[in-house]
């Protein structure tokens, strides 16, 4: 009798341990893919006016509060509201983004708490926004200068590129987080934010550009395109980001917020062919917003 009550002792703890297994197992599968998960309802709403799932006419922007930090942080905003006026408009505060993740990225909160800076959080949730509802991101520090929607038809991500190459490039650019477009939940910012938690785990974080800014972001886009996906553009400077903070070829442009009104007047017209253009205020790095 006691080799038969040791052998099934055996079974019943090899069939627990299996049962927990397959528990964490479960468990973590949850955690990494419910910031994919829509309702019904978000899901209907972030769809095109046509009735085909694109890339909804919604415009994603930001800063801490509902109080932009200047006149002309003021009429940058306008300029959208004028350029795309048919589309959704949403001001983000760091309140609202705190409450997004809470909301529908529980697994992140903590991690999304403990970031460094405000600039991480900012980088990290603007991929959210562009996940959970699709739409376009654009920094506060961008000018609409005419309707670009037609560009992105067919398309499952856009990204605007920027001449010069600092350290990395995508394509011959270098892809700034501060211009993209996306259906609601793109896959390709599941593979992000799983990229960028894992960069924060480790001993090399870097810093804002590196661990969630536009670095990190163009690595996944390079391993995104060499996966051999076709839906998304990267389009050349001229398109959205044709005053570039590397090279800088325009005299009367000048970045960190240093330009008068009438200055900045003349750098846009020079980007006549142009449909945004950003001013790269940097308000992050010293410049003024």
């Amino acid at each position: 009798m006691q080799p038969r009550r040791s052998q099934l002792l055996k079974m019943v703890l090899a069939l627990a341990a299996i049962c927990l297994v397959a528990i964490a197992m479960a468990r973590y599968r949850n955690l990494l893919f419910s910031c994919s998960t829509l309702s019904t309802a978000e899901e209907s709403d972030a769809e095109s006016p046509s009735g085909e799932a694109g890339i909804p006419c919604i415009i994603h922007q930001s800063w801490k509060t509902r109080t932009l930090p200047s006149p002309r942080a003021t009429r940058w905003r306008s300029t959208w509201l004028k350029c795309l006026p048919n589309c959704r408009h949403y001001l983000w505060t760091d309140a609202d983004n705190r409450d997004l993740v809470k909301r529908h990225y529980s697994w992140l909160l903590n991690f999304y708490d403990k970031l460094k800076s405000g600039v991480q959080r900012a980088d990290l949730v603007r991929y959210l926004y562009l996940l959970h509802f699709g739409g376009i991101y654009a920094d506060l520090d961008t000018v609409c200068l005419k309707d670009f929607r037609p560009l992105l038809n067919g398309l499952g991500l856009a990204f605007g590129g920027m001449d010069g190459q600092w350290i990395s490039s995508v394509n011959g650019s270098y892809v700034q987080n501060s211009f993209m477009a996306s259906r609601p939940k793109h896959p390709f910012w599941i593979g992000l934010l799983h990229r960028i938690v894992r960069r924060l785990d480790s001993r090399k974080q870097g810093g804002a550009e590196e661990s969630t800014g536009p670095l990190i972001m163009m690595a996944e886009l390079k391993q995104y395109l060499a996966d051999g996906h076709t839906d998304v553009r990267i389009f050349p400077p001229i398109y959205f980001n044709p005053f570039s903070w590397i090279t800088n070829r325009r005299p009367d442009c000048k970045t960190h917020g240093a330009m008068s009104d009438s200055e900045e007047a003349t750098c846009i017209k020079s980007f006549a062919g142009a449909y945004v253009v950003q001013m790269h205020s940097k308000s992050w790095a010293g410049g003024k917003a």
